[in-house]
């Protein structure tokens, strides 16, 4: 998989977000929003599946080893905080929350989807396709659909992303990102995530999202309890 340079780049739910997906992160910040992109499309609830072998490993850690929930804690934060939840696999396919928290004054506005870019250790991005909408990934994912999200300050939207470790293609390189850059909405800075166990997109060169939709009151803000990391989404 080619890649492309770092200025192309810069052009880029949730413990009641249920992701349920059939066919079968962490840490970010950054700047300020309003509005879609040309990019991503899928569910915005956190994944949750039972069909799995609990002791099965997850992408990236074993169980026993389950990444730390998003914060959302605007603690010291100005701007913008953007985390990613931990990444749940099965049978290929890859599931993730997204937490956009606003720690700025004023309201921050977004409308739409998050365009998705995937970065190389050291910043180079790949020549992925960020989509909007899921469906082309996986059917099992519900997409609320583009609309109007205010977020005061302390609160929190989510976006759901979805991959898939596919590698038929032997003729190019596997994707294996390191960092995922989200451009929230057009006109803002992109933020960065480094999500648990990387991005492995293997020759499939697609990644998607859910559109953005508003967390409930009770999972956004700072010290709100995230509960227990979501199952292994279903194949």
């Amino acid at each position: 998989m080619s890649r492309i340079s770092a200025g192309r780049a810069a052009a880029l739910g949730a413990v009641a977000v249920a992701l349920l997906v059939s066919g079968c992160g962490q840490e970010g910040r950054g700047g300020g929003g309003q509005g879609g992109g040309p990019g991503a499309g899928v569910p915005s609830r956190p994944v949750a599946a039972d069909s799995l072998d609990p002791d099965a490993p997850r992408h990236g850690a074993e169980l026993a080893e389950q990444p730390a929930q998003p914060s959302r804690d605007c603690t010291g934060e100005t701007g913008t905080l953007l985390e990613a939840g931990p990444v749940d696999s099965a049978m290929g396919l890859r599931a993730m929350t997204l937490w956009l928290t606003h720690c700025g004054t004023g309201t921050y506005r977004l409308d739409g989807y998050p365009t998705l870019q995937v970065l190389a250790e050291d910043g180079t991005a790949f020549d992925v396709h960020s989509l909007r909408g899921a469906r082309a990934i996986t059917t099992g994912v519900e997409d609320p659909g583009p609309h109007p999200v205010t977020l005061r300050h302390g609160e929190s939207a989510t976006a759901g992303v979805v991959w898939r470790n596919t590698y038929a293609n032997t003729a190019k390189d596997p994707v294996n990102g390191a960092r995922l850059q989200v451009l929230p909405v057009p006109g803002r800075p992109a933020l960065t995530v480094a999500p648990d166990g990387g991005i492995d997109l293997g020759s499939t060169g697609r990644v998607g999202t859910t559109a953005w939709r508003k967390a409930p009151a009770a999972e956004s803000g700072a010290g709100r309890p995230t509960g227990p990391a979501p199952s292994t989404p279903a194949s």
